[in-house]
């Protein structure tokens, strides 16, 4: 009984093998083709041709890629960064008596350095008066000392002071003749006008007739002109020219200019 059981499952396995055969002879015939062929198979081939088998089911815990990402420096290879230097603050100047610039000038410096009494000598000073830019520059041996605002004569004529009650300010070389205290403007620094040239001129100019006369009589040249402080002190910041021919400055500008400027000090005023 036994046998005849083993001969009928033998027989049902190789009817199902036939079967199979009958039902894809064109797979088969592929497959055993492709695999007698002497080249190489790709992955593709193979799947068509059905040698290749299944995929594994996908396993989350098993990592195929690991993303790099960015590589940990090397402290010893890390480049120290080079110290910036510092930069140096100007040097502070301070003078007695005078408000010096935050960044001190080529003049304050060398103010500040000279050991000896040079700096009361009149050769030392010198300064230069520009009408048009309202400036009144001071130089200490050759270097720019500092830069104060100024007002002038109300005259609408341009020019120099040319007689008395013109109301211009003179233009040419002057000197500091005396410094004096003055209730209205502070302090006076008065100028050697009229010098030399300036009555030379006013003689051409009353001789042809051109200086205006006052009771019968010409005017005279006119005098006392000079560098003093201000009592109009809103006309001076609006650069509006009120004098009647002085140099007018700030109150503590002209003491400044006072404590400066020796007696004999240069004055070169200009258009």
């Amino acid at each position: 009984m036994g046998r005849i059981v083993g001969s009928i499952a033998a027989g049902l396995v190789v009817a199902a093998a036939v079967t199979m055969c009958a039902a894809e002879p064109g797979r088969a015939e592929s497959s055993a083709a492709i695999m007698s062929q002497d080249v190489p198979i790709t992955a593709g081939d193979a799947e068509k041709a059905g040698t290749m088998p299944p995929p594994p089911p996908y396993d989350p815990t098993v990592v195929k890629y690991v993303d790099p990402g960015m590589p940990t420096p090397d402290p010893r290879a890390t480049p120290t960064p080079t110290p910036t230097a510092t930069p140096t603050p100007p040097a502070q100047v301070k003078i007695d008596g005078v408000r010096t610039d935050r960044v001190p000038t080529p003049g304050q410096l060398l103010f500040k350095a000279t050991g000896d009494i040079t700096f009361m000598d009149p050769l030392s000073w010198s300064v230069n008066v520009f009408k048009r830019r309202h400036q009144l520059i001071v130089y200490y041996k050759g270097r720019m000392f500092k830069t104060y605002h100024a007002v002038f004569g109300r005259s609408f004529e341009p020019g120099t002071k040319l007689w008395e009650g013109d109301r211009r300010t003179p233009e040419g070389v002057y000197t500091i003749v005396g410094k004096h205290p003055s209730r209205r403007w502070d302090w006076f620094l008065t100028l050697n006008y009229p010098n030399l040239l300036d009555r030379r001129r006013y003689e051409e100019l009353r001789d042809g007739g051109a200086v205006p006369s006052e009771d019968g009589h010409p005017v005279g040249v006119g005098g006392r002109i000079g560098i003093h402080g201000s009592d109009e002190p809103l006309l001076n910041r609006g650069n509006i020219n009120w004098t009647t021919g002085c140099i007018s400055v700030d109150d503590e500008d002209v003491e400044e200019l006072k404590r400066l400027l020796p007696d004999g000090t240069v004055v070169i005023i200009k258009p």
